[in-house]
């Protein structure tokens, strides 16, 4: 299984929770074997539908941790409408991984479903309507007393009819090695360089994560169909987030009370059995058949949707948050026989003696890219509100 990256979320994130789980319930007949199932995650949109498509792996033979999931490669996969007319296709660019790269519009009261063809199979989705999502009235946060993070959404639904709401998140934030230096070891170049703030340095970086669970809320235990400061994540401190600056964007999607249902089934099924196939299996299968084998099983709820989108910023720096970052020891490499053995073994050059030695310390403490956390890159946004190179 290449891709060992693999965003894990809603279905799959999950679903992979039950490795931490030990359930005594008895698997009905008909799902005995739950290998070879294939999950399917997405959405729906005019623009940038990404698909993600996996198979469950059975390791043993009993419910409890006995299942993985690979990718699924190789599938052909488009966008519908109710005429069966190809509304766009699908690429794959990563294992598992298919973006609909080209835009078209939602047609007034058309029905869209995603289309998928796969290892000799044909599968479809029930055709849906797109639903028209309410703006996100307010993002904002709460700094806790042990200095974690609550990120809260508030919306509201304008005619005061019952809203409810799935959302997602991409993080952004900006990573700053622990020192900076005026060289560098380049291991390619097997050479010493110098390292200048003008995008040749390894001072600054930027890391990036998805959101891993189903966030889910409705209006209807709220008054005047408002879902008000509606928690979706928490940062907590000692890590990378925590560096300079950090960035979220959420992704607020209208869902009917069908799909509601779906996604609230499969939570509670986690949460009070600690099994997705309990209590009540056939709430988990979704509304994607497989036309070839109307019997066989599908994990997976597709919907479409206009979503709406919002942007919050935390100056940590600004807010005297940065102490809280991963503030791991920075270990001093002394002398060592030349930089590239430093190098391979842990270490940057972070100073020169006066005798014009190499000075050494943890690599990850004179290269972002070395935080870990999040993947760090030298790839600034394109969105990033300030001109750190």
């Amino acid at each position: 299984m290449k891709n060992k990256k693999h965003r894990i979320s809603l279905f799959i994130a999950l679903i992979l929770m039950l490795s931490n789980c030990i359930s005594d319930f008895e698997v009905p007949g008909d799902l005995k074997d739950m290998s070879d199932v294939l999950v399917v995650e997405g959405v729906i949109l005019e623009e940038g539908t990404r698909i993600f498509l996996s198979r469950t792996v059975k390791l043993n033979e009993t419910l409890t941790q006995s299942y993985l999931f690979e990718n699924v490669n190789n599938a052909s996969i488009s966008i519908i409408d109710e005429g069966a007319n190809v509304m766009a296709v699908a690429e794959q660019y990563e294992w598992g991984r298919y973006v609909v790269k080209e835009k078209f519009s939602f047609a007034p009261n058309m029905k869209y479903a995603l289309d998928i063809r796969v290892a000799g199979k044909h599968y479809r989705s029930a055709f849906s309507t797109p639903l028209n999502t309410p703006g996100i009235d307010e993002i904002s946060r709460q700094i806790n007393d042990d200095n974690s993070i609550d990120i809260m959404v508030t919306t509201h639904e304008p005619n005061n009819e019952t809203l409810y709401c799935l959302w997602s998140f991409e993080e952004n934030w900006e990573v700053r090695s622990r020192y900076n230096t005026l060289l560098r070891y380049d291991f390619q170049a097997d050479e010493v360089l110098p390292q200048r703030l003008n995008g040749d340095n390894r001072y600054y970086c930027w890391a990036s994560d998805l959101s891993k669970s189903l966030l889910l809320a409705s209006s209807e235990k709220y008054r005047d169909a408002v879902i008000k400061d509606h928690k979706i994540h928490t940062l907590q401190p000692g890590n990378s987030r925590y560096s300079y600056l950090y960035s979220i964007n959420v992704s607020q999607y209208r869902i009917d009370k069908e799909a509601s249902l779906y996604f609230n089934n499969l939570q509670r099924n986690i949460d009070e059995s600690g099994s997705l196939f309990a209590p009540q299996p056939s709430e988990i299968t979704g509304n994607i058949q497989c036309l070839t084998d109307p019997d066989e099983i599908v994990v997976g709820y597709i919907f479409a949707s206009k979503p709406a989108t919002s942007r919050l910023f935390i100056p940590m720096a600004e807010l005297n948050l940065n102490i809280l970052e991963d503030r791991s020891e920075c270990i001093e490499g002394g002398q060592q026989p030349d930089p590239r053995t430093a190098y391979i073994w842990g270490y940057g050059i972070y100073d020169v003696d006066e005798r014009g030695n190499y000075l050494y310390i943890s690599r990850r403490c004179v290269d972002c890219t070395q935080r870990g956390l999040g993947n760090p890159t030298k790839n600034k946004p394109a969105f990033w509100p300030n001109d750190h190179q």
